[in-house]
């Protein structure tokens, strides 16, 4: 019977990278679902595109996967900006305020999907054990016994479920899930745009919603993400042609780009940002990582950057317990892990509040308190670099990756 010292059920990035991270420390068996599973990593709007910004870079470079060939087909972002009604009011945030050259990156979850994939191969104490199915984990007081498909039975000292929101080993420990309401609807596409984006990020506070730009490696493609209030999202549900009011619409509101159009008969989705999270992260031997652990921020493209951080957080945190000889699967050292992770993410549901302040201004109250957020954004030097670092995600580097050198 083979001993690991983790077993890493995984669909996506944040297990593969947690892997990478600690391999050189730790036996690591990984159980990969991305090839069994059609669940995508953004599979609420069919849309694989994300924002990696400055503090997820560095742990993308800490843990070598960050190349040029990943660089080449990512599209560089330079600015935010964010317009009101018809662009009147415009607020630009640059990255140059900082010291940084960018923001962070555009890019296809693909892409790191499969660096990772490629990187974890190349590592000694990496095993990735070829089975669709877990039989059973059973967990005991010193380890977890493993059985897969095929019979072969392992124990590990600790497990990581990091198998997406629809989690497998969340349901089989029976950790109850808890969800929070949006109160509006998201709504992604393609759209092709008659001036270039100039590599420039933009949320555009409309009558009707919230409408958010990524721009794309061709200067002439965005993705839309665009969340509406539910008056709003019925007007598409409801109608035979859809596509042709959505085209419109978006004619009217992204008009800073010059006619716009969704781009190659591109099919719009709209869907309910699901915000969830489980009831408890660890148990003893256990521990959820990645969307298998919460999934608290309605805006898709930054959900990478939640999971990349988490994953840093507990790399660091397992590498610690290590050194100091303590066991990386006992309950007592885990929980200490666990309450860092729900006071990220307390902090997340905190500012959900203050998304619901741009989505609309038909009531006159959240009118002025818009105009008031501008004013102080427009006016005040710190306020802007606050915002700036949280973008960055620069207000939740670790100080450890500072102390490191990274290969380009």
């Amino acid at each position: 019977m083979e001993n690991f010292d983790i077993l890493i059920i995984n669909q996506g990035i944040s297990g593969l990278a947690l892997a990478c991270g600690l391999n050189d420390c730790f036996r690591i068996a990984i159980i990969e679902h991305r090839n069994h599973l059609n669940i995508s990593e953004t599979d609420q709007q069919n849309i694989k595109t994300s924002l990696v910004n400055i503090t997820s870079l560095k742990i993308l470079q800490y843990l070598k996967i960050w190349n040029q060939d990943i660089a080449s087909f990512s599209s560089l972002l330079y600015k935010l900006e964010i317009l009101k009604k018809n662009n009147i009011k415009k607020t630009v945030f640059n990255s140059g305020y900082l010291g940084y050259p960018e923001l962070g990156y555009i890019i296809d979850d693909c892409l790191i999907y499969q660096a990772l994939i490629n990187r974890a191969r190349q590592l000694r104490n990496i095993i990735f054990i070829d089975s669709s199915s877990l039989n059973t984990i059973s967990y005991h007081e010193d380890f977890a016994l493993i059985t897969v498909n095929n019979n072969y039975i392992f124990k590990a000292k600790l497990v990581i479920g990091a198998d997406g929101i629809n989690s497998l080993i969340r349901k089989n420990t029976s950790i109850s899930l808890l969800f929070k309401d949006t109160k509006y609807y998201g709504l992604t596409t393609i759209i092709y745009t008659e001036k270039s984006h100039k590599n420039t990020l933009r949320f555009i506070i409309h009558n009707d919603g919230l409408l958010i730009l990524l721009p794309l490696k061709n200067t002439h493609l965005s993705v839309v993400l665009w969340l509406l209030p539910p008056h709003t999202a019925k007007k598409y549900l409801y109608v035979s042609n859809p596509d042709q009011y959505v085209n419109y619409d978006l004619i009217t509101i992204c008009n800073i780009l010059g006619h716009c159009i969704i781009y190659n008969n591109t099919k719009h989705k709209i869907f309910i940002p699901r915000m969830q999270y489980a009831h408890n992260f660890i148990k003893h031997r256990l521990i959820l990582l990645g969307k298998s652990a919460y999934l608290a921020c309605p805006l898709f493209f930054q959900n990478i950057n939640l999971e990349l951080m988490d994953t840093a957080v507990l790399l660091n945190y397992l590498k610690t317990l290590r050194k100091n000889n303590k066991d990386i699967g006992h309950y007592n050292y885990l929980k200490y892990y666990e309450r860092s992770i729900k006071y990220r993410i307390t902090k997340n549901l905190i500012n959900i509040p203050y998304l619901h302040m741009l989505l609309h201004d038909k009531n006159h109250f959240l009118e002025y308190a818009q105009y008031f957020i501008f004013y102080l954004i427009n006016t005040v030097p710190n306020f802007k670099i606050r915002i700036l670092h949280h973008i960055m995600g620069l207000n939740n580097l670790p100080k450890w990756l500072l102390q490191d050198h990274y290969d380009f």
